[in-house]
């Protein structure tokens, strides 16, 4: 799986986010979901990153709040289904 990792590690903002992400969802997360990799969660934040920024739809970030945690595991569960 292909991800924009440089520009995904080069921004503080979105490491931070992505660890808080894997902090619930990962191998040792919270809650986690089997099989889960760091390039899921960057896809998946690079999809939600995509919808704030479309304007026909209502999500805006909220700083890597919660509402973004659990927007980018629907994300991730969604695509997890179409595997």
């Amino acid at each position: 799986m292909i991800t924009n990792f440089i520009a995904m590690n080069s921004n503080p903002v979105l490491t931070m986010f992505k660890e808080y992400v894997l902090s619930f969802y990962g191998v040792t997360g919270i809650y986690p979901i089997e099989g889960l990799t760091d390039a899921d969660v960057e896809l998946a934040i690079q999809e939600y990153i995509k919808v704030c920024a479309n304007p026909n739809r209502f999500e805006e970030w909220g700083d890597g709040d919660s509402i973004d945690r659990e927007r980018v595991r629907d994300i991730i569960l969604t695509a997890k289904e179409m595997v």
